[in-house]
């Protein structure tokens, strides 16, 4: 490949790797937004259901939540909203690492809805209750799955390129 062909090869690996260059599909832009949006519009719900009705979420009252307070809960949500908020920051500033690790935590806002299901069966809850801890956990699946493509699809194709790009030697 000539010197010329060789630039213009290396100048498309890298602006791939920029977020909104190259030949991504519409959905590529806005399903991350949308994904994140959904979970948290859901973890809204479900953690203001969870502190005012904290007594009916906490069945077992040997759980661990139980024994730290209603406080947790608000305090657990906004931690984790803000290291999501930064993820997707990170993400839209084509900073992948920092995305997928922000991201990747915020997913845990929705994955720990499981853990109601320690403290009691699923009939333990009204079904409100349900609807919003498994509204909130398959948020919480589709944030890690989020992440997750994050790390395959950006982070590691964008650290491939980068070396391609710029060949040791």
């Amino acid at each position: 490949m000539s010197e010329v062909g060789r630039k213009g090869y290396r100048a498309g690996i890298r602006a791939d790797a920029r977020p909104g260059a190259g030949a991504s599909s519409g959905a590529t832009r806005w399903a991350p937004t949308l994904v994140l949006a959904f979970a948290f519009v859901v973890s809204i719900f479900h953690y203001v259901d969870n502190t005012v009705r904290f007594d009916r979420y906490a069945v077992n009252p040997d759980s661990p939540i139980a024994g730290a307070g209603s406080w947790v809960v608000p305090v657990a949500w906004v931690v984790l909203t803000a290291v999501g908020m930064i993820g997707y920051l990170a993400y839209r500033e084509g900073r992948w690492w920092p995305a997928v690790g922000g991201i990747a935590v915020y997913s845990v806002s929705g994955l720990i809805s499981a853990a109601h299901y320690t403290d009691g069966p699923p009939s333990a809850f009204d079904g409100v209750q349900n609807l919003l801890i498994v509204a909130d956990l398959v948020a919480g699946i589709a944030v890690l799955g989020l992440a997750l493509w994050v790390m395959f699809r950006r982070a590691l194709v964008a650290d491939a390129q980068a070396g391609t790009a710029h060949p040791q030697g």
